[in-house]
């Protein structure tokens, strides 16, 4: 294992890769690499990408940990640009499918065994936490330095107490890196106003703010909330984003905010950051190339009865609970044609768009991206793209609409495959949340 007798240095890149690494040496541990392209059907794209020659050198790195399957950590054209050399670890998930995707695709990857402290250099130990959301916190220690890498697990209550008893015991600096910004259709719904929205961006601040007071952590780093949405249909989203700006409003702690794209010196805790006029964007002539070609192929797709028939397939999964919360039933508006769907029936039924028959709200998707969304079976990320609209109909509460995608969830990640798979989800739930017991990093004299 390589020493780590001189200072080591934390950097955030990208949107929620942070490298580990010790100077001049190449990165001891990696997470989360989306470094190049989009994600979300090319709505997402990062507010700085890193250059070639950084990318380069992140390849070098040992460890590539993947916190979640979500495309903006999980992204597969960069973990492509990284290569083969590293080893890329996964938390241990109640479904593990991307140990297989990995395999088929020549990576070598493995599934970290949770709540067990791991060392990856001297003096370097990682813990992985799963999460019930289908997500995972990642617990870094150095020999000067705690590093809490929530990304945007956002952990219940009892397992940020387990972290914490963890952190008083090691008295070492806490570093918090977690997301601060909406990436849910939580701005999405229009009604006869206009936008309805669900939360401020005070509100994610004010979160932050509170998982570093019952962390009782020293130093923040904006994290996993770098990318910017410039598809046509998703700019506007641009407008409620939670900016670092907002950061500065709107600090409440007594924690440290330190910048994006900072590198942090885990000796002294001295930091370096890159100003926002040497963001390196995507190029504006790639952007509206992709984007574009994007639109062309969204007006041309055409949906068939295949995918009418796949997606009632999916909102069935869930028939014994929608008439109870949506008893009106809900639309899907795509394209030219509009279907709804009743709850009762478990029928997805076209109908005239100039009737208004539509039930609680409609969800206005763009035709290709709910063709591949049915594909590839993972219906969930049409909730986080930013152009997947919701219009309220009538006077109900928004989040019975945000439900709806939040039981796509559970589908998607193949929970409701079997009872056999529910109840490992739920135990597995209780077992990382509510009976949740982390031990302590191992003294510098244990043995390996």
């Amino acid at each position: 294992m390589a020493t780590t007798a001189a200072g080591l240095t934390l950097r955030t890149l990208g949107h929620a890769c942070l490298a580990l690494y010790q100077d001049p040496e190449n990165p001891l541990l990696v997470t989360d690499p989306w470094l190049v392209g989009s994600v979300y059907w090319r709505s997402w794209w990062l507010e700085n990408y890193p250059s070639a020659e950084e990318i380069d050198w992140l390849g070098k790195t040992a460890f590539v940990y993947v916190t979640h399957e979500h495309p903006d950590h999980f992204h597969m054209p960069s973990i492509r640009r990284l290569g083969s050399g590293p080893t890329y670890l996964f938390p241990s998930l109640a479904e593990q499918g991307y140990l297989d995707h990995m395999d088929r695709h020549g990576f070598h990857a493995e599934s970290v065994v949770p709540l067990h402290w791991r060392e990856i250099a001297d003096g370097i130990w990682l813990m992985s936490v799963p999460a019930w959301n289908d997500d995972s916190v990642l617990l870094v220690d150095t020999p000067n330095a705690l590093i809490l890498n929530l990304n945007d697990a956002k952990p219940l209550k009892p397992v940020l107490r387990a972290i914490r008893r963890v952190a008083d015991r090691s008295r070492k600096p806490r570093i918090l890196l977690c997301s601060y910004s909406p990436a849910s259709v939580i701005n999405s719904f229009l009604d006869d106003s206009g936008i309805v929205t669900l939360k401020l961006a005070q509100h994610y601040v004010d979160y932050v703010c509170r998982l570093c007071e019952l962390l009782a952590v020293d130093t923040y780093m904006p994290f996993a909330s770098q990318a910017v949405f410039n598809r046509l249909d998703s700019r506007w989203a641009n407008d409620y984003r939670t900016t670092y700006r907002h950061l500065e409003e709107y600090w409440r702690s007594h924690t440290r905010l330190l910048p994006p794209y900072t590198t942090l010196d885990l000796k002294d805790f001295s930091y370096r950051s890159i100003a926002p006029e040497r963001y390196r964007p995507g190029q504006k002539s790639i952007l509206d190339l992709h984007t574009g070609h994007r639109s062309a192929e969204e007006e041309t797709a055409a949906i068939s009865a295949e995918d009418i028939a796949a997606l009632e397939r999916k909102l069935n999964a869930f028939r014994w609970l929608l008439p109870l919360i949506l008893p009106r039933g809900f639309a899907f508006r795509l394209g030219e044609r509009c279907f709804h769907y009743n709850a009762w029936r478990g029928r997805l039924i076209e109908v005239d768009p100039s009737t208004g028959q539509y039930g609680d709200f409609i969800v206005t998707v763009p035709k290709l991206t709910l063709k591949e969304a049915l594909r590839n079976d993972h219906l969930t990320d049409l909730g986080i793209t930013m152009f997947v609209r919701i219009r309220l109909l009538r006077r109900i509460d928004p989040r019975k609409a945000y439900a709806l995608f939040v039981l796509f969830q559970f589908d998607d990640y193949g929970h409701l495959r079997s009872p056999a798979a529910l109840l490992r989800w739920l135990w597995r739930g209780v077992k990382f949340t509510f009976a949740l017991r982390l031990p302590v990093v191992p003294s510098p004299t244990a043995k390996r």
